[in-house]
Formats: structure tokens, C-alpha cells, sequence
């Protein structure tokens, strides 16, 4: 029981100091591409001298007015090391604003690294549908996907629009018809009303897609990357103070009337939420999605996450701020600290499933009213080191990462919120293991989850190709079928000691689940009284049919967990092999707990492989008694391959 007890005190997803600590607070200072620092370039004093190589810009000397605006930024790195940035640019002569509207996305390279120098190579793409100007676009971002080949999506300016391309260099095409048919602004919604404004987009780990636009409003496609996208209706655990209002309960903002905070630096001004927020970029890192947004006018951004990227949205504090300039603009080995006075339109490069960088358009003055065609003045994109590995590790979920420009890694999402509603596999420091196991009552693979607060109806909750939890609708305290009652916290989906996992509420073996709402996506089995395993831990990783590779099995309602998607019979191994099993602690307990349970009852041979050291002193002596009655045929064996064979043969008795 001291382990038992151990592993609760492991279960938090970060310590105190960490708790503490916001996304602002992971920036690291900027290595100098180009030295020394120079001021042959356009701006105020307090923008120079700056490294002209770090990101894009137009520099053309001391006080010599740019060429072109450079404007939004997304990085992918390239399969031969190369970094590509794609951003949006226009004429000097046209001034910034309304300048922009005239914008082109291009596409530059860098052989350096991701912080430059980048070539500027030209336009993206040509389409003949956006008029005289074939090039035309805005706030436009680029990503990879699971299949390797590349994404491109530009909105604001032209119809919002989303191309492939097998190649970052192109040809890119765009998507036949139109990806946001059918979605809308709500009526309670001020400012832009155009649905196609600010969009970004995440491939999500289950294999779909969810895109978010200026106002916070989010939609999911389980289609395609073509769509058609759908609305979701998010959920959030906002405090009062922060309740949406419910003219605009289609957003994922918190109801912000004022930026106030204990630091010095943060502003006060009052605004109206939901028509001046925008900016948004979506990712999946840390076994969670995360959201960063801005408000122009005060110059502040924010970090949402939440586990499924519709529900229990969360906020995470504040993300960066232009006065806190020592944090975002100094230099390695150099005392300068640039002051830009905007930072907007924030984008993130993952690699190996961690932000590396984060990239922001910036601006020496205010460029709504300030840089007129032919000045001093103007706007570049810059790149700036995160650390985001640290950040997974202290604020994620079980400190797995996404994978590679933006996009998780091969395996599901965490189960889509782990199969729990709220009391059950909690989104922070919980026993949900990333990339679908168990959650409530032995709670669903990846594919198949329940709303917060058990909001979902009979079965599961409705989710983008989600499906109905195992064990029956997820209500809170994570309770599971009749027959299968869990811990009332609903962690671990931990058997009662009888193992009587009970036979209701098993989802579909791998089905799909193509609308929101319909069962067996990536489900997972269970057998009479909770005694079936997972053979060749075979829990789809994707939901949707098995897209992706199982990360850490699946866990059947007894608690036993398949070996990283590849035992046979009852595997024994717990976790996922990178670490997540400590991280929460609590959880693998109680799967262990529920595994002894269930080894007895099935008389599992690899039995013993389950029993670390330090419970042997526990189980021995029932585990003994109990080897007694067994027939001297079945005697327990610990070879694998008798493990397997026994596997099979209770299978087929039952």
C-alpha cells in the first residue's frame, strides 16, 4: 500500500514553481543569425540595432523606408533540413494600412536554420479564381501532414481557402469547393462578420481536422482536410469572473473586459471580448491543444488548452506582452533589448513534438495609423526560441508531445479527453494515459470519450469521430456499466476485487465513427466480467478505422494494458514506454490493482509478469492459495510464448 499511496503524490502534471509559470515564461533569448546587430534598416531607437537576418524583412539601410511589409509567419521544417517560412508581403509604396488588403502570401527558405537568414523565392501559388491577382491572400499559415505531404491555408482577404501540395516548393492546389460551406458568425458576434478571417488549422492526432477563426469559434472535419467543416459547440472551465456571455457561447474566449494581472506591466483598458479578439493559431503538444490569441489594441495574447480541443477549455494565463520586452526581444550575449511596439499573429514550429520557436509579426509603431507609404517605419516577422519541451514536461498531459510542424505524433489524442467526464480521467495530473487509455471504468481507447460534467447522452459524447464510452454514458465521477463500478473518482478504471468488469456499454470493436456522436470509434473490447484483453493491443489509435500507430495500447475494463500495441494474450507491460506511467502515478495503480484482479479471475499465465517487487509480499499469499485450485495442466508459465498460448486458449473457452 506505501507504493499505492507513492504513486498518488505523483499524480499532478507539474510542480509548484511550475504552476506558476505561464507561456511568456518559457522564451528564451534569440541567438544572433547576422552579426554584429545592425541599424542599417528602417524604425524607431528602440528597434535597433536588431539582427536584420533573424525572420524576414525588407532592409535596404539607415533610415531607407522598406520595400515590402512583411506580415503573419509559419515554419516548416523540410525533410533535408531545410526551414521554409511562408508569409504575406506588400508594396512599401502602398503604405500598411489598408495596404494589407493588397497582400500575396510568399514562400522563403532558410539552409541556415529556422531563425534565418531566409530568401524570399516569390509567390505560393497562382489562382485564377481570386482575380486580376492570381497571388492573392492573407493571414496565411502552412502545415504538414500526417502523410507527409503539406497544407496551405489563406482567408481575410480572399474566400477562405485551403491547398495541397506534396512539395513545400509547390505546385500547390487548392481544395475543390468551398472547406467552410455552411459555417457562420452568430449574430452576437461584432467586427469582422466574415467566417473565413484569421483561420488556422491543426491535423489532429485521431487523423481529423479543426480549424478556429478570429472570433474563437471552432469546427471539426472528419472527412477530409477539404471538409466539410461542422461547428462545435465548445465547453470551458472558466471562473465566473471570466463566464461567456451567451450571445457569444460559440467562442472558446473567456468574457476578458479588462487585461489585469499582478504584473506591472499588463494594461486596463476596457473593450468589447468578442469583436476585438483574433489572431488565433491552434496546435497539439504536451497531450493537449493549445490556443494563443491576442487583443490589438491592448497588445496582449493568451494560452487556452484543453484535452479534446472542444471541451474544458482551460485558461492558461498570460502568453506574451510587447512591454515585457526583456523576455521576448533580447539577444544571446548581447545586452540590447528591442522594444517593438505590435506583436501579432503568433505561429509555432513543433519539432519532434515541441515548440522550438515561436514566430510573431511585429511592428516599430503603431501600424494601423502610423506607417504610411515611403517612411520610416514598418512591420517584418521574427523568430524567437521557446522552450517547449520544458513547457510539455511541466504543464501537459503526461508530457507527451505532438509531432512535427504543428501536428501530433502517431496515436490518438489522449482517448478525446480519456474516456471520463469531469471526476474522472482529469485533463491535468489525471490517470488518463496519452494516446487512449483507459479512462472512467476502464474508459474508452483513442476515438472514444465522454463530455465534461457526463454532459454527453447515452453511450458517450458526441466528438468529432468520437464514440460512446465503454461501460455506457461517462456521467460524472466516471462510474462505469452495471457490473464494472470503478473508483468513484473514476481514475484508473480500476475493477472491484471480484473483477465483474461488467459485459454493457463495450463499444465496437475499431469502428468508425464518421459523424459526432456514433459509437465504436476506436473503441475497445471487453469480454464477459471484464476479463478479455486486447489482442495484439489492437485499440485504434485514430478512432476512425485504425489511423496511426497504437501509443501505449489499449486498456480493457479490467485495467490490463496491452504493451505498447504489440503483446499478445495478456501483455503485461504498463504505460506507453516514455515515461507517462510516472506521470501519473495514481492511475497506473489502479490499473495495477485492477490487473491482479483480473490475472486471477482469468488465471492468466504471464501473471507473475505483472507483479512488480514491491507488491509481491501483498498478492503472494492469495495469489498462492488460489494457484492451488488450479488443474496441474494449467500451471502458471512465464515463458512469452506460453503466455500467448494461454491467452488464446482462454479466449476461445470463452
Amino acid at each position: 500500500m506505501a507504493v499505492f499511496f507513492a504513486a498518488i503524490s505523483l499524480s499532478g502534471p507539474a510542480d509548484a514553481q511550475s504552476a506558476a509559470k505561464t507561456f511568456i515564461d518559457y522564451f528564451q533569448p534569440t541567438p544572433i543569425t547576422c552579426s554584429p546587430l545592425s541599424s542599417a534598416t528602417w524604425g524607431v531607437a528602440a528597434v535597433l540595432p536588431r539582427d536584420t537576418c533573424n525572420g524576414i524583412e525588407s532592409a535596404k539601410g539607415a533610415g531607407v523606408a522598406p520595400a515590402y511589409y512583411y506580415w503573419d509567419g509559419s515554419i516548416i521544417r523540410a525533410a533535408d533540413g531545410t526551414y521554409h517560412l511562408f508569409a504575406d508581403r506588400w508594396p512599401g509604396s502602398a503604405g500598411f494600412n489598408p495596404g494589407w488588403e493588397s497582400s500575396d502570401p510568399i514562400h522563403a527558405v532558410s539552409s541556415g536554420g529556422p531563425l534565418g537568414p531566409f530568401t524570399d523565392k516569390g509567390y505560393v501559388y497562382s489562382d485564377a479564381s481570386f482575380g486580376s491577382d492570381s497571388h492573392h491572400g492573407h493571414n496565411s499559415m502552412a502545415c504538414t501532414l500526417l502523410d507527409g505531404t503539406y497544407c496551405f491555408v489563406v482567408s481575410e482577404v480572399v474566400p477562405f481557402t485551403i491547398f495541397t501540395a506534396s512539395s513545400l516548393d509547390g505546385p500547390w492546389t487548392p481544395c475543390a469547393g468551398n472547406p467552410g460551406a455552411g459555417l457562420s458568425v452568430p449574430a452576437g458576434f461584432g467586427g469582422n462578420t466574415s467566417y473565413g478571417s484569421n483561420v488556422s488549422l491543426v491535423v489532429r492526432p485521431d487523423g481529423n481536422f479543426e480549424i478556429i477563426q478570429r472570433h474563437g469559434l471552432i469546427a471539426l472535419s472528419t472527412t477530409g482536410i477539404c471538409g466539410p467543416y461542422k461547428a462545435q459547440q465548445p465547453t470551458n472551465t472558466y471562473p465566473s469572473s471570466e463566464a461567456i456571455p451567451s450571445a457569444s457561447a460559440a467562442s472558446i474566449y473567456p468574457n476578458r473586459t479588462k487585461h489585469t494581472s499582478a504584473d506591472s506591466y499588463a494594461p486596463s483598458s476596457v473593450e468589447s471580448t468578442y469583436t476585438l479578439a483574433e489572431d488565433p493559431v491552434i496546435w497539439y503538444s504536451g497531450g493537449q491543444y493549445h490556443v494563443l490569441y491576442d487583443y490589438p489594441d491592448d497588445r496582449v495574447g493568451y494560452h487556452l488548452t484543453s484535452v479534446d480541443g472542444v471541451h474544458d477549455w482551460t485558461d492558461a494565463g498570460l502568453a506574451y506582452d510587447p512591454r515585457m520586452a526583456s523576455k521576448l526581444f533580447s539577444y544571446v550575449e548581447s545586452t540590447t533589448v528591442n522594444q517593438w511596439y505590435k506583436m501579432e499573429r503568433p505561429g509555432v514550429l513543433l519539432e519532434d513534438g515541441h515548440i522550438t520557436h515561436v514566430t510573431f509579426a511585429v511592428s516599430d509603431v503603431d501600424k494601423n495609423n502610423q506607417i504610411s507609404a515611403g517612411s520610416n517605419h514598418g512591420s517584418k516577422v521574427i523568430v524567437v526560441p521557446f522552450d517547449g519541451a520544458t513547457f510539455d514536461a511541466e504543464t501537459g498531459v503526461g508530457g507527451a508531445g505532438g509531432g512535427t510542424g504543428g501536428h501530433s505524433g502517431t496515436g490518438g489524442a489522449g482517448g478525446l479527453d480519456g474516456g471520463a467526464g469531469m471526476g474522472g480521467a482529469s485533463a491535468r495530473g489525471g490517470t488518463r494515459i496519452d494516446a487512449g487509455a483507459a479512462g472512467a471504468g476502464g474508459g474508452a481507447a483513442s476515438g472514444a470519450g465522454s463530455a465534461a460534467s457526463g454532459t454527453s447522452g447515452s453511450g458517450g459524447m458526441r466528438i468529432d469521430a468520437g464514440s460512446a464510452a465503454v461501460g455506457g454514458s461517462a456521467a460524472t465521477g466516471g462510474s462505469s456499466a452495471a457490473g464494472g463500478t470503478t473508483l468513484s473518482s473514476g481514475t484508473g478504471g480500476a475493477i472491484t476485487a471480484d473483477g465483474s468488469g461488467g459485459r454493457g456499454g463495450s463499444a465496437t470493436t475499431g469502428g468508425s465513427g464518421p459523424a459526432a456522436g456514433s459509437s465504436g470509434s476506436g473503441g475497445m473490447v471487453t469480454g464477459t466480467g471484464g476479463a478479455q484483453t486486447v489482442t495484439n493491443g489492437s485499440a485504434s489509435a485514430a478512432g476512425a478505422g485504425g489511423n496511426g500507430v497504437p501509443r501505449g495500447g489499449a486498456t480493457s475494463q479490467g485495467g490490463a494494458t496491452s504493451a505498447n500495441g504489440s503483446g499478445k494474450g495478456c501483455a503485461c507491460a504498463l504505460g506507453d514506454g516514455r515515461g507517462v506511467g510516472s506521470s501519473y502515478g495514481f492511475g497506473s495503480a489502479a490499473t495495477l490493482l485492477g490487473l491482479l484482479a483480473l490475472a486471477v479471475r482469468i488465471r492468466c499465465r504471464c501473471f507473475s509478469c505483472a507483479v512488480p517487487a514491491a507488491l509481491g509480499n501483498l498478492v503472494m499469499s492469495k495469489w498462492t492459495s488460489r494457484r492451488r485450485s488450479w488443474p496441474q495442466n494449467e500451471e502458471p508459465q512465464q515463458d512469452a510464448e506460453g503466455c500467448r498460448r494461454h491467452g488464446e486458449e482462454v479466449n476461445g473457452r470463452k
